[in-house]
């Protein structure tokens, strides 16, 4: 009995050793493949980046519990366009709206949450665009597919919104070029 007992606790051993080598495998996999992604930033440090670097920023403002904050997360930003676009000419920030990590926003400390509540965040995903001045652009609120999104980003980086172009007109423009 002592013997059967032995060997059982050493094959449980043996399990949960391989198990936790498994898992650490897979969190290895996952961290590679999201640094192949978007480089997402805290609000922080992507807006000091953002002046450091004079790169346009999106504010992805999300919540833990929402379907379409997720879908975005599982699509659009796993689209090779949209991360080419966004990696190259972006600064990317997520932020937790009902979050409790603190953040600096022109020198005031304040929650997530709070930070959501100050830029009037109540639909979930809302991006927020600011340009390369740290000026505000606008909100997109909802979620967008890739291809849907793609050409939201290309207004802001060809400059056409501080041209004055209006965006159903930049999108007509852009089916008379193809």
């Amino acid at each position: 009995m002592m013997r059967a007992t032995k060997f059982l606790l050493t094959v449980m051993l043996a399990l949960t050793i391989a198990a936790g080598i498994s898992a650490c495998g897979k969190k290895d996999e996952k961290k590679a493949a999201e640094g192949a992604g978007i480089n997402w930033m805290g609000y922080t440090e992507g807006m000091q980046k953002a002046k450091e670097t004079g790169k346009p920023v999106i504010v992805d403002y999300y919540t833990t519990w929402c379907k379409y904050c997720i879908k975005m997360d599982e699509t659009t930003y796993k689209d090779p366009g949209v991360i080419d676009i966004m990696s190259k000419d972006f600064i990317a920030i997520k932020v937790n709206a009902e979050g409790t990590a603190q953040v600096t926003d022109n020198g005031k400390q304040m929650t997530e949450q709070e930070l959501a509540a100050a830029n009037k965040i109540s639909g979930y995903p809302t991006l927020l665009f600011y340009d390369e001045k740290g000026a505000a652009i606008g909100p997109l609120p909802g979620y967008s597919a890739p291809e849907d999104f793609k050409p939201v980003l290309t207004f802001i980086t060809s400059g056409s919104y501080a041209k004055g172009i209006k965006y159903p007109d930049y999108l007509e423009s852009l089916k008379k070029a193809q």
